[in-house]
Parts: structure tokens; sequence; C-alpha cells
């Protein structure tokens, strides 16, 4: 059975998913599918340095649809866990210029604004998106008073 790079990676084949995709990429070097599953595939095994030249070249190279959002998303998240704040933060403002309705990507940009100590930003954007994405009875009768409440978090009476 020939397995492909997204099945040998489920299966925590990595080293021969890697060997796959760096060889389909020798033949197809422009190949933004390819360098995204690349840089997944690094990202998935702790290499975050890796991993961010491939992310960043697959979104110059034109990736599309659902891969570049979630290449924004890993290449955000991994400058976030290397403490590159400010290049995370950049990542997720350009992401969700692109894709505006991609609730994952304002969840990540909030861990971000609370890691750069912007505490309000964050918990206001938190806010937000619990309010717009739950489905819990009792949270969702109070939406109005969260977006309020989200909208100036230090208002006194």
């Amino acid at each position: 059975m020939k397995h492909s790079i997204d099945s040998l990676k489920e299966l925590g084949r990595y080293n021969d998913a890697m060997s796959m995709a760096q060889d389909l990429l020798r033949r197809s070097p422009d190949n933004a599918s390819l360098l995204y599953k690349i840089a997944s595939l690094y990202d998935v095994q702790g290499l975050e340095l890796q991993a961010i030249p491939f992310y960043r070249a697959a979104i110059d190279h034109d990736l599309v649809g659902k891969e570049l959002q979630e290449a924004y998303l890993g290449l955000g998240s991994t400058y976030r866990a290397l403490g590159l704040y400010q290049e995370s933060l950049d990542t997720f403002d350009r992401a969700l210029a692109r894709f505006p309705q991609a609730k994952e990507l304002t969840l990540f940009r909030a861990m971000t604004l609370y890691n750069l100590g912007e505490t309000k930003e964050a918990v206001a954007a938190l806010l937000i998106l619990l309010a717009e994405t739950s489905n819990h009875q009792d949270i969702s009768l109070y939406q109005k008073a969260i977006r309020q409440y989200a909208a100036d978090l230090d208002h006194i009476g």
C-alpha cells in the first residue's frame, strides 16, 4: 500500500513523510502545498526553527484556501512558542485580514497579546470569541452584556 505524506504524518512516520515531501519538493521547488506540508512536519516534531522558513515560503508561494489559513496559524503559533511575540502578532494580523471569520486565529492572537502584556485586549478578544461561539445556554443569554463588557472592561457604573 502506497502512503501519502499526510497518511505517513498521521501514522507518526515523520521521517518517511519528510523524505517523501523532500523528494517531491526537489522536482517541484515552488510547490506551496509541499512547502506547507514540510513546515507542518517540522512543527509537529517540535522543530519550530526549521518550520519557519517553510511556512514563510509556502505563504509567499501563493498557498490558498484552508492550507493558507493553517499555514498562518502554524507560523504565528510557532513564532509565539519561540518567544517572537511581535512576529507572531504581525502574522496573526495578516492572517485575520485574509480570514476575518477564522476563530482559531483570533484565539491564538489573544494568547500572543497576553504574552505582549496586552492583557486587557487579550481578555476582551477572548470574551467576544466566547460570546460568538458558545452554545452554552446561560452564556448565550448574556451575549449582549459580554460584548458590552468586552468593549470597556474598566467601566464602572
